[in-house]
């Protein structure tokens, strides 16, 4: 319970701190009350006369005060400020509506930003690239470039720039003409589709970079950076949904990792798949967790269920 339970209900902090004193007992003297609440007997005087006004005591014809139940007077008290509660809220929606009325187009302009010129495209995703903290999601069409900048591959905003921080998952979407060019994507993780809509990037599923121009490099191309909304929250759900109808590229794991699965097909325990390649229960849970990142599962049933979709367990 807090130090000022009935606070709410507008008691001072004297008269809050004496009722469940007062009510505790069969009659108590203001000067009894005043030494247990540490204050002065003037003081305690006057929360009972607070609580008496409140219909939460009384006083005695022998001097002492005595309580009253507590449904007779609080509850009144509570109804009222469930009503006035009640009333705020209605009050916050209607001014929730006027703002989105007032602020729409203003809205519009802040949730997405034209970035015109290569220059100043490469800097946003050299900036982008840089800010990520957990994850960096890419279309590259092509082996596409925003503004000249490699989308998907491993440098940002350029040869010679530095990459994302190793720390940070990078997945990749890339169409099958872009392995013929011969591109290459770096420290990620990469699958395979026949076609994409667009070239894109987001970082942190918190904000987006998205070419106007199609395909090739325009003598002014014209990106936009789209911040959180629903649209970005489509464009999430769209690189989701054709990721998890893309083909991984390359084998996907070492032998150690494809033997630790198989023996998680089997159902072994995490000890005796440690036991049968001799290293500790730790590093088995370490590489069942790297595959897991890599299928971008939640569970090893996920994990097993895309292994076994993909064909990780025939190689």
């Amino acid at each position: 319970m807090t130090e000022r339970p009935f606070e709410a209900l507008g008691l001072s902090a004297d008269a809050d701190r004496a009722y469940p004193l007062l009510i505790s007992t069969r009659g108590v003297a203001a000067a009894e009350l005043a030494r247990h609440l540490g204050v002065l007997g003037e003081q305690a005087e006057s929360a009972c006369g607070e609580l008496a006004a409140r219909g939460l005591a009384k006083r005695g014809a022998d001097g002492l005060w005595y309580p009253l139940p507590p449904q007779a007077g609080l509850l009144p008290m509570v109804s009222r400020a469930e009503e006035q509660l009640r009333q705020g809220r209605e009050l916050l929606d209607r001014l929730g509506v006027v703002y989105q009325r007032v602020h729409e187009g203003h809205r519009a302009e802040e949730i997405v930003q034209p970035v015109q010129g290569a220059a100043a495209i490469r800097g946003r995703v050299h900036a982008v690239h840089a800010a990520a903290r957990k994850e960096l999601l890419f279309f590259s069409r092509g082996g596409g470039a925003v503004g000249g900048s490699s989308v998907g591959g491993g440098s940002v905003g350029g040869v010679g720039q530095p990459a994302a921080d190793p720390a940070v998952r990078r997945r990749v979407l890339v169409e099958r003409d872009g392995l013929d060019a011969g591109f290459t994507f770096g420290p990620a993780h990469v699958r395979v589709v026949e076609r994409l809509p667009v070239r894109l990037c987001i970082a942190d599923r918190s904000v987006a970079l998205l070419p106007l121009a199609e395909d090739g490099e325009p003598p002014d191309p014209v990106a936009l950076e789209i911040g959180p909304s629903g649209l970005l929250d489509a464009l999430v759900a769209l690189f989701e949904s054709l990721w998890a109808g893309g083909v991984p590229l390359g084998p996907p794991h070492s032998g150690v990792r494809l033997r630790i699965l198989g023996m998680l097909v089997s159902g072994s325990t995490d000890a005796a798949m440690a036991r049968a390649l001799g290293v500790a229960v730790r590093t088995v849970q370490r590489h069942i967790a790297a595959m897991q990142r890599a299928a971008g599962a939640d569970n090893r049933v996920q994990l097993v269920w895309h292994a076994a979709r993909h064909g990780w367990l025939d190689v």
